[in-house]
């Protein structure tokens, strides 16, 4: 006996067919669909592009990072003399004093500002006591007094930039 091929069933085959069809026309619609989308956006993102986007918002505002930090500044300044209480044992104090900045702009400052900076400096010298002097502590505290004095003026005169330290290179009481 021979085998006999079987014919495929028409309708199986036709079920076949429009399956394919089925598959290939839902890719054909996401393709089309995406294309769509993709002009849309392109044209909005022209669009845009072109009148510079909307005019109610403000612009981007540029923020100053203030001084920058560079090298160590040391501004020297006159040594003080002054004359304490009369009623004090030591007759004056003769200070001489550098400041130290790390900032361009406030060594300028210091500069610009040295009569005032040295007029309020020999004012909170002349009130000082001989005897708090003495001690370390008492001269520590007149050194953040100083940098305190010539802190304020920067900041009120100047770009409130930083003092970072105050230095006695000479310090006598007589």
């Amino acid at each position: 006996m021979a085998a006999q091929k079987k014919k495929p069933d028409a309708k199986a085959k036709a079920g076949a067919d429009e399956e394919v069809e089925a598959k290939g026309g839902s890719k054909k619609l996401i393709i089309i669909i995406l294309g769509a989308l993709l002009l849309v956006g392109g044209s909005v993102g022209v669009t845009v592009m072109l009148l510079g986007g909307n005019s109610n918002t403000p612009a981007e505002e540029v923020v100053d990072p203030g001084p920058t930090k560079g090298d160590a500044v040391y501004i020297e300044l006159k040594p003080f003399t002054v004359n304490l209480d009369p009623a004090d044992s030591v007759g004056f104090l003769q200070v001489q004093i550098q400041i130290l900045t790390y900032y361009d702009a406030v060594a300028d400052e210091l500069e610009t500002h040295k009569p005032l900076i040295s007029n309020n400096l020999t004012t909170l010298f002349g009130q000082q006591k001989s005897e708090d002097l003495r001690s370390p502590q008492g001269k520590a505290e007149l050194q953040k007094k100083v940098k305190d004095t010539i802190q304020q003026i920067v900041d009120k005169y100047g770009s409130g930039g930083e003092i970072d330290n105050i230095f006695f290179t000479n310090f006598v009481m007589q």
